[in-house]
């Protein structure tokens, strides 16, 4: 961006995932902190604090393939 911020989105296949409700990236400050902020993503990981949005991102593609 043309502030100095970066959009980062964790993405799931080809969709990016909604961190919270109506936001699906994490706006970074600098190009400099991107390694801090990608370390913590990897400790939330680590933690499986991902888990459910991964549920949740799967469950719907299942969703979607039955209904046709």
């Amino acid at each position: 961006r043309s502030d100095g911020t970066v959009l980062l989105t964790v993405r799931y296949g080809s969709r990016a995932l909604e961190l919270a409700k109506g936001k699906n990236a994490i706006v970074v400050n600098s190009v400099a902190e991107l390694p801090t902020v990608l370390e913590r993503l990897s400790e939330a990981v680590d933690k499986d604090e991902f888990d459910k949005l991964l549920e949740e991102q799967a469950s719907y593609g299942k969703r979607v393939k039955t209904q046709k």
